[in-house]
């Protein structure tokens, strides 16, 4: 009997040597597996920071910067939607609350900040929240919205250029968009849009809440971001390859787009327009431009999709150089 305890505790500790093994050999893969298929954007591209609390239930979706830190927000499967301000490798988790003080456990999407006020996407409109609130909240606070308006897409992303707050929605097979906002171009037909808002201080929240512009973009974007006449687009769906797509957003309107009885400039970032597409690992969220290069919020490390265990996950916020003044090779 001893000699057969001690055969079976051999097997065991075999078998878990071999397991540990290949869980090591698996984590190695992993490490080095984004860097070697996604070459092209790991060589222009600096980790920011991890995303906190993606094996927690958080699911980024938004990224900007306010006051020179890196905020990110998204939602959990039960409880209130976060907010995280990242610096020095270290996080502030704050929840989101609504106007009258309860707990708002919606969608949070899209965030950007014009300086003072910071904007998330979500649904058929914007909410806004006081950047200083949110500076000044203390970590595990509340931080409440204070503002909402309306705007003519489902809106699943946003960004700010200074300029303007842009607003659009994501449109694929089970994700349909309003049928009027259907574009055709020499390449196709583009089916989801992105509104441009002036920002102005005299606005109760910095902003004009009538659109003045229209793009017109592909399918499955996930985030949008402008800067000096250049446009850069996160599209991406399930565990294939993320793109950045970038375009020229410069020039001429390509056209006008009727929105309600009102005509808005449009211009349609089609292939005529687009620079150069970068592929990046799956899942990649909301984008917005940081002296010149590009702020990515990835999803692929959440829980719910492997938890960054699946080859290909990236579990950070990256800062890409998308060198606009290359092109296509």
């Amino acid at each position: 009997m001893k000699k057969k305890n001690g055969t079976i505790k051999k097997i065991v500790l075999t078998a878990l040597i071999v397991l540990a093994a290949l869980a090591s050999l698996y984590a190695l893969f992993v490490l080095v597996a984004n860097p070697i298929f996604y070459k092209e954007f790991y060589a222009s591209a600096e980790k920011v920071q991890t995303i906190p609390d993606l094996w927690g239930g958080f699911v980024p979706q938004g990224v900007t910067t306010v006051k020179g830190k890196t905020l990110i927000c998204g939602y959990v499967s039960s409880g209130a939607s976060r907010i995280y301000l990242l610096e020095n490798n270290s996080s502030k988790r704050l929840y989101l609350s609504t106007e009258s003080g309860g707990v708002y456990d919606g969608h949070a999407g899209g965030v950007t900040s014009n300086g003072k006020y910071v904007y998330i996407s979500n649904a058929s409109k914007i909410f806004v929240l006081s950047a200083e609130d949110i500076l000044k909240a203390k970590n595990e606070g509340n931080v409440a919205i204070i503002g909402r308006f309306e705007v003519p897409v489902r809106s699943s992303f946003c960004s700010c250029d200074g300029k303007y707050l842009y607003v659009g929605e994501f449109h694929r097979d089970g994700y349909e968009t309003n049928e009027t906002h259907a574009v055709k171009s020499e390449d196709g037909d583009y089916q989801a849009m992105i509104f441009a808002y002036e920002i102005s201080p005299e606005e109760p929240f910095g902003v004009k809440t009538e659109p003045c512009a229209a793009y017109a973009v592909c399918d499955e974007v996930q985030g949008a971001a402008f800067e000096g006449g250049a446009a850069a687009l996160s599209v991406s769906y399930g565990l294939k390859s993320s793109e950045i797509r970038l375009y020229d957003a410069s020039g001429e309107p390509d056209g006008e787009f009727m929105l309600g009885e009102g005509k808005l400039p449009l211009f349609i970032l089609d292939a005529h327009r687009e620079k150069r597409t970068v592929k990046a690992p799956h899942m990649s969220e909301d984008v917005e431009f940081r002296n010149g290069k590009l702020l990515i919020a990835f999803e692929g490390g959440v829980l719910k999709y492997g938890g960054g265990l699946l080859p290909f996950s990236e579990r950070s916020v990256m800062l890409f150089d998308p060198d606009l003044d290359a092109e296509e090779s």
